[in-house]
């Protein structure tokens, strides 16, 4: 049975844990006196030009043409830096967008628990899923467990976050089938990934919300710090 069953758990696995458990602007110069005129002031002296009035108003500075006025620079680390938790509502919300975009393959999956992504200022990261997944496929319920950590480094726009170089090792996934342990394939353990791996984003003092690309649909993982 076991055997017969392990195909049937590798695909859960491999489905499930591929979808994430997933410059200075110019300033304008002052008027210039022509050098043909005749200077005025009390002098009357030829060349002597007079000294601006202090009364006078200042001229603003504006723009060269073709010039475009930039702000400061985008910092993401600013915001995505921090403790991130993926609840369980959050992780019901996720995979019922996975259940969606999957529905014509035959497999559902339930989940129990929460997951914790670490982004740090300097790029790194690290992602702790603590869960339990019931994978209904073809007529067969496998619980898929998840836990330890997968860490590695990542790169952010101001909208789009990848990761580079990712370790699973510390990741542990484990199946079974009516309490029987059965191997969840090599295949489930390599594709695991973290929610970062490729998505665009939002992020706010205490919400990020990751959108990922999953069997020509999307995804949303909210986490909250």
């Amino acid at each position: 049975m076991i055997r017969r069953a392990a195909p049937v758990a590798a695909l859960a696995c491999a489905l499930a844990l591929t979808l994430g458990l997933s410059a200075c602007v110019p300033e304008s110069a002052r008027p210039q006196t022509s050098a043909s005129a005749t200077p005025t002031g009390t002098s009357g002296a030829v060349g002597v030009t007079p000294s601006p009035d202090a009364s006078a108003p200042s001229v603003p500075s504006t723009p060269a043409p073709g010039a475009t006025p930039t702000g400061p620079a985008v910092d993401p680390a600013a915001c995505l830096a921090g403790t991130w938790t993926m609840d369980q509502a959050a992780l019901e919300r996720f995979f019922t967008d996975v259940n969606t975009a999957m529905a014509g393959t035959g497999a559902t999956f339930a989940p129990t628990g929460s997951a914790t992504l670490t982004l740090t200022p300097t790029g790194g990261f690290t992602w702790s899923p603590a869960a339990s997944i019931d994978a209904a496929v073809a007529g067969t319920t496998v619980l898929i467990s998840v836990g330890g950590s997968a860490q590695g480094v990542f790169t952010a726009t101001s909208d789009r976050i990848s990761t580079g170089s990712t370790s699973t090792d510390g990741l542990t996934v484990t199946a079974t089938i009516n309490g029987s342990a059965t191997d969840p394939g090599p295949i489930a353990r390599q594709i695991v990934e973290p929610p970062v791996t490729d998505a665009s984003y939002t992020c706010t003092s205490d919400t990020l919300t990751l959108v990922s690309a999953i069997s020509g649909g999307t995804a949303t993982s909210v986490l909250h710090r």
